[in-house]
């Protein structure tokens, strides 16, 4: 029993931590697309479905955790409109909110 209760005291920490981890591409293109949304409902407005920013896939490089937030550096492809597919390393920082990942400034 004592080995039990002390096998909880050393699985306890690290079940806790696991949910702090830093955010995975899935979670990464999801901020982006988010953060589009506003800008989509712009120029789609103006310019149809034409006008739609689109992000075609996002490679995560990698990320360091930096106060609370997440500093990661992506390789995005992603649709502009009048201007066609276009490629770029970027930095982006994400922190944890209550319904999902969000870009910060």
């Amino acid at each position: 029993m004592k080995q039990l209760f002390q096998a909880g005291l050393i699985l306890l920490p690290l079940m806790l931590l696991s949910g702090c981890g830093e955010p995975s591409e899935a979670d990464l293109k999801a901020a982006l697309e988010h953060d589009l949304k506003e800008a989509n409902a712009v120029t789609t407005s103006v310019m149809g479905d034409s006008g739609k920013i689109e992000i075609l896939s996002l490679k995560k490089l990698g990320c360091a955790e930096t106060g609370g937030a997440w500093q990661c550096t992506v390789d995005i492809q992603s649709r502009l409109p009048l201007m066609g597919d276009k490629r770029q390393t970027r930095q982006i920082k994400v922190a944890k909110a209550d319904d999902g990942w969000q870009l910060v400034e």
